[in-house]
Protein backbone atom coordinates (compact mmCIF):
# COMPACT_ATOMS: atom_id res chain seq x y z
CA UNK A 1 0.00 0.00 0.00
CA UNK A 2 1.04 3.53 -0.79
CA UNK A 3 0.43 4.87 2.87
CA UNK A 4 2.17 1.74 4.49
CA UNK A 5 5.37 3.02 2.20
CA UNK A 6 5.08 6.85 3.25
CA UNK A 7 4.62 5.91 6.72
CA UNK A 8 8.10 3.49 6.21
CA UNK A 9 9.73 6.39 4.41
CA UNK A 10 8.77 8.50 7.49
CA UNK A 11 10.11 6.58 9.93
CA UNK A 12 13.28 5.97 8.08
CA UNK A 13 13.98 9.72 7.92
CA UNK A 14 12.81 10.56 11.12
CA UNK A 15 13.22 7.45 13.20
CA UNK A 16 11.84 7.86 16.32
CA UNK A 17 11.16 11.53 16.76
CA UNK A 18 8.04 10.92 13.89
CA UNK A 19 7.01 7.67 16.01
CA UNK A 20 7.22 9.86 18.85
CA UNK A 21 5.79 13.10 17.72
CA UNK A 22 3.01 11.28 15.61
CA UNK A 23 1.86 7.94 17.49
CA UNK A 24 0.88 7.13 21.39
CA UNK A 25 2.92 4.56 23.10
CA UNK A 26 0.07 1.96 23.10
CA UNK A 27 0.21 2.19 19.06
CA UNK A 28 3.15 1.92 18.87
CA UNK A 29 3.63 -1.28 21.47
CA UNK A 30 0.76 -2.63 18.54
CA UNK A 31 3.00 -2.11 15.49
CA UNK A 32 6.29 -3.58 17.05
CA UNK A 33 4.28 -6.31 18.01
CA UNK A 34 3.22 -6.49 14.40
CA UNK A 35 6.69 -5.92 12.88
CA UNK A 36 7.71 -10.04 12.91
CA UNK A 37 4.55 -10.52 10.42
CA UNK A 38 6.17 -7.35 8.43
CA UNK A 39 2.80 -5.49 9.33
CA UNK A 40 4.64 -2.74 11.16
CA UNK A 41 4.36 0.18 8.58
CA UNK A 42 0.65 -1.06 7.44
CA UNK A 43 -0.47 -0.83 11.29
CA UNK A 44 1.29 2.77 11.61
CA UNK A 45 -0.34 3.86 7.87
CA UNK A 46 -3.88 2.71 9.40
CA UNK A 47 -3.93 4.30 12.33
CA UNK A 48 -2.32 7.63 10.78
CA UNK A 49 -4.93 7.57 8.53
CA UNK A 50 -7.36 7.26 10.95
CA UNK A 51 -6.19 10.04 12.79
CA UNK A 52 -6.48 12.66 9.71
CA UNK A 53 -10.02 11.71 9.45
CA UNK A 54 -10.93 11.93 13.09
CA UNK A 55 -8.75 15.26 12.91
CA UNK A 56 -11.19 15.91 9.39
CA UNK A 57 -14.18 15.17 11.44
CA UNK A 58 -13.19 17.28 14.57
CA UNK A 59 -13.44 20.10 12.02
CA UNK A 60 -9.87 21.60 11.80
CA UNK A 61 -7.62 18.99 10.20
CA UNK A 62 -4.08 18.72 11.66
CA UNK A 63 -4.62 22.96 12.79
CA UNK A 64 -5.75 24.67 15.88
CA UNK A 65 -4.15 23.15 18.33
CA UNK A 66 -5.17 19.33 17.57
CA UNK A 67 -1.92 17.03 18.13
CA UNK A 68 -1.53 13.54 16.61
CA UNK A 69 -0.98 12.07 19.62
CA UNK A 70 -4.32 13.84 21.27
CA UNK A 71 -6.03 10.78 19.21
CA UNK A 72 -5.19 7.46 19.84
CA UNK A 73 -6.28 4.06 17.73
CA UNK A 74 -6.32 0.79 19.73
CA UNK A 75 -8.35 -2.69 19.25
CA UNK A 76 -10.77 -3.99 21.90
CA UNK A 77 -9.93 -7.83 22.80
CA UNK A 78 -12.82 -8.40 19.80
CA UNK A 79 -9.77 -6.83 17.57
CA UNK A 80 -12.48 -3.97 17.03
CA UNK A 81 -10.28 -0.66 16.33
CA UNK A 82 -11.66 2.36 18.87
CA UNK A 83 -10.47 5.54 18.66
CA UNK A 84 -9.89 7.71 22.40
CA UNK A 85 -9.00 11.62 22.13
CA UNK A 86 -7.36 13.58 24.48
CA UNK A 87 -6.01 16.82 24.99
CA UNK A 88 -7.57 19.53 22.52
CA UNK A 89 -9.26 17.07 20.23
CA UNK A 90 -11.34 15.61 23.26
CA UNK A 91 -11.88 19.67 24.18
CA UNK A 92 -13.61 19.94 20.46
CA UNK A 93 -15.93 16.77 20.51
CA UNK A 94 -17.08 18.06 23.77
CA UNK A 95 -17.85 21.40 22.35
CA UNK A 96 -19.43 19.76 19.38
CA UNK A 97 -21.46 17.61 21.47
CA UNK A 98 -25.39 18.46 22.38
CA UNK A 99 -26.09 19.22 25.55
CA UNK A 100 -27.29 15.89 26.86
CA UNK A 101 -25.69 13.85 24.61
CA UNK A 102 -22.70 11.40 24.50
CA UNK A 103 -20.28 11.19 21.55
CA UNK A 104 -19.48 8.11 20.34
CA UNK A 105 -16.38 7.88 17.37
CA UNK A 106 -16.48 5.22 15.44
CA UNK A 107 -13.19 3.90 13.34
CA UNK A 108 -13.01 1.42 10.79
CA UNK A 109 -9.57 0.26 9.47
CA UNK A 110 -8.55 -1.36 6.08
CA UNK A 111 -5.67 -1.87 4.14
Amino acid sequence: PVLGASVQGAVARHGERFRARVFTPRELATARRRAGAGQEAATLAKRWAAKEACSKALGTGLRMGIAWRDMGVSNLPSGQPVMAVTGWAAGRLAAMTPPGHAAVIHVTLTD
